[in-house]
């Protein structure tokens, strides 16, 4: 029995080593935070499928062969929260269905996405439409329209973008910004991020998001340490640090793993 189980897991690690293709790409994460003398943890597990074969050849990054093969794909996604307040506890479970939509005949992009809080009507979609300015630059206008439970749901408006930069070294930096305009409130929410590919497998980054209601000065903002690494190309690890999170002024941690075929 112990056989079997070894050769089948050395059949798929090595036919997953040399797979230059996939369609598949399953994530799951763990997030943990300690606020207010509470410890919030939460799971999340989410898969994507792309209509058809992603290349995984070539120089660029492998995280970015999503991104760059402007294949259209669906996605869901689950998320369970447990808060531990010590004498009693809480939790929540939410879930979410979407898609992008992007083809290499054209540059035009949109997608879309539902969000649902389990045993409530909360609800939030969030819709995007863009276009790549070239094929490694996407910008988008973002809409996100939420509905609270009894309540009637109002629209909030903004703009991203992220582009992707090949270096003379071989190596690459991928650089992410947004801004949304938050209904009933003076502050808006800003993020800017950027990751630096040493070569393929692995990748460091650093991402900064504030509230602000003239850009300048932030009235909160986080500050988060990211990085990557591709063992192979179809199996990732990932590591995150969140500084000062939400304003609570302690340190949110993640980790994850990807799995593609």
């Amino acid at each position: 029995m112990r056989r079997t189980i070894l050769a089948t897991l050395v059949t798929v690690f090595s036919a997953s080593t040399f797979a230059s293709t996939f369609q598949h790409q399953t994530d799951a994460n763990f997030g943990w935070l300690d606020i207010n003398g509470a410890e919030l943890q939460q799971w999340n597990l989410a898969h994507q499928f792309y209509l058809a074969p992603v290349n995984l050849n070539g120089k660029a990054p492998f995280a970015e062969a999503g991104f760059l093969s402007r294949i259209a794909s669906v996605n869901g996604t689950y998320s369970y929260t447990d808060i531990d307040l010590g004498a009693t506890s809480q939790s929540s479970s939410n879930w979410s269905i979407g898609g992008e939509y992007k083809d290499i005949s054209h540059n035009f992009y949109a997608s879309a996405q539902l969000l649902e809080l389990n045993g409530s009507k909360d609800r939030a979609i969030l819709a995007s439409a863009g276009l790549f300015i070239s094929s490694d630059w996407l910008v988008k206008l973002d809409a996100r329209n939420i509905r609270p439970d009894s309540v009637g749901s109002y629209t909030e408006y903004g703009i991203s973008t992220k582009k992707l930069m090949a270096l003379d070294n071989g190596n690459f930096i991928n650089i992410e910004a947004s801004f949304m305009d938050v209904r009933g409130d003076n502050d808006s929410e800003y993020s800017v991020a950027a990751d630096y590919y040493f070569g393929r497998n692995i990748a460091l980054g650093l991402a900064y998001d504030w509230t602000s209601d003239d850009v300048v000065n932030a009235n909160s903002d986080s500050i988060t340490v990211r990085g990557s690494w591709y063992l192979q190309p179809n199996i990732a690890l990932r590591a995150a640090v969140s500084f000062d999170y939400l304003g609570s002024g302690e340190e949110q941690y993640q980790l994850g793993a990807s799995y593609r075929f």
